[in-house]
């Protein structure tokens, strides 16, 4: 079989080729193909630091001054490379009127806009950090590879107190955090029903509708003077948890507490106490939902104030119905997709909570709630002990389950630290009061709640 050329074909000219070729050899380095910036957050340390003699079971305050309080606890269970880092800065400023705590928003939002360059290649590296507003101020954590943590966290902190805002970032999220308040009247009628209850039983609170009529005081140059201020008085409280020993915990406190600014004393940190309702007070809140066809609604039986023994009867009552309230609520009743009963708990106040999304009307979620619940003063007094102690076993079993993961943990440790109880041994304490309640200490909890 023969070849034949194509005879649409041009062989190109001797003199062409040779010119084509001398560009080639001439050519300049192209500045769009190049090697990616060095990622300074990948580790390259993944020893595992030895157990200090003085290790503690939980964590320990190792600095406690007027200016701040650093926790600090050693991994001890998972002995991973990993470390999470907890910073509270608290403020006076930060949440006096809804224009104050508007503009401690913007400037998170702003601050953590500015952040995307470092955050991106600090999560390719397992570095991850998480920065928040409060009513106290602003929380922070740096979790993952303990290795370059520092190096995150610095930046982080060097980025608030130098924080320079871009006019037109500042329009882009103003606008975005505006329409986000808007946007709250489309949310699930439970949401504003779990809201409202929220206002209601804080001491002080800025509702969505005062922010957004705040909002239009903002400028630029308002936020400009109110970062300063806001970082002027600060008093930090910190947890450092992993693969890291004490010298490099007060080295990463020296990071997390090393701002420019003045602090102040720790007393603006005390949690906003929740309103106490009082014994056998009854209240009703209603509100219009303009967008859903269907309801929410939140009921909300108060107890008593948290302790060891009310912690236990109250969960150990939300134990004991959870199943016959869904079975009656939802699987026969048919009141709607959503039907929670659990514990709800503020800052010191606790009680039991049913939240139900239904078309039917509020008035009659509420009577069927109340007529679940009077039925469950029969099925206490015919419970064998055979089925009361499966309910507390159950109930021991879940609140005994450890943590899978360090950030887990942690969260728990953080979660004791941030209410002020500072209750760390809590789950073995409560478990061991647990298993001394009987039948008749639930059924008088029942009565007397």
């Amino acid at each position: 079989m023969k070849l034949q050329a194509d005879p649409t074909s041009v062989e190109m000219p001797q003199d062409k080729e040779m010119m084509l070729s001398s560009k080639w050899q001439k050519a300049d380095i192209n500045g769009k193909f190049r090697l990616p910036m060095r990622n300074e957050f990948i580790p390259t340390n993944f020893e595992i630091v030895p157990l200090e003699k003085d290790a503690t079971s939980y964590p320990a305050l190792i600095k406690d001054t007027a200016m701040s309080k650093l926790w600090f606890k050693q991994d001890d269970k998972f002995f991973l490379p990993k470390a999470c880092l907890n910073f509270e800065f608290f403020s006076p400023f930060a949440y006096v009127d809804p224009l104050h705590c508007n503009m401690a928003y913007l400037y998170l939002e702003l601050l953590k806009d500015s952040l995307n360059e470092y955050a991106y290649a600090a999560e390719l590296a397992g570095l991850n950090y998480d920065l928040q507003n409060t009513i106290y101020g602003m929380y922070l954590s740096v979790k993952g590879y303990s290795d370059k943590q520092h190096i995150l966290l610095r930046k982080i902190v060097e980025k608030m107190a130098t924080f320079e805002i871009d006019e037109k970032r500042f329009e882009i999220i103003k606008e975005a955090y505006m329409r986000s308040l808007n946007n709250f009247r489309a949310e699930q009628p439970h949401q504003h029903a779990m809201y409202y209850l929220r206002l209601l039983m804080t001491e002080v609170a800025w509702t969505k509708d005062e922010l957004r009529e705040a909002l239009e005081d903002v400028t630029l140059l308002r936020l400009k003077a109110f970062i300063p201020q806001l970082l002027s008085r600060l008093h930090v409280e910190a947890l450092l948890h992993g693969n890291i020993n004490k010298a490099d915990g007060t080295g990463h406190h020296a990071d997390g507490g090393g701002h420019p600014h003045r602090a102040c004393p720790h007393q603006t940190t005390a949690p906003e106490p929740a309103d106490q309702i009082q014994r056998r007070g009854w209240f009703v809140y209603q509100q219009r939902n303009e967008v859903h066809n269907n309801c929410g609604i939140e009921i909300y039986y108060q107890t008593d104030m948290q302790s060891t023994s009310e912690n236990m009867l109250l969960e150990l009552f939300c134990q004991i119905i959870a199943e016959p309230c869904f079975n009656t609520l939802r699987t026969k009743e048919q009141l709607g997709y959503i039907v929670f009963s659990g514990p709800r708990r503020a800052n010191g106040i606790q009680g039991l909570r049913f939240i139900i999304q239904s078309e039917k009307q509020p008035h009659y979620l509420e009577s069927r709630v109340e007529a679940f619940l009077k039925t469950m003063e029969k099925s206490l007094e015919e419970m064998t002990d055979e089925a009361f102690q499966k309910h507390i076993q159950a109930l021991a079993l879940r609140r005994l389950d450890k943590p899978k993961k360090l950030s887990a943990e942690c969260a728990k440790y953080w979660g004791e630290i941030i209410s002020q109880q500072y209750h760390f041994d809590r789950d073995n304490v409560e478990v061991a009061y647990l298993k001394t309640l009987a039948k008749d200490d639930i059924i008088k909890f029942y009565k007397v709640a």
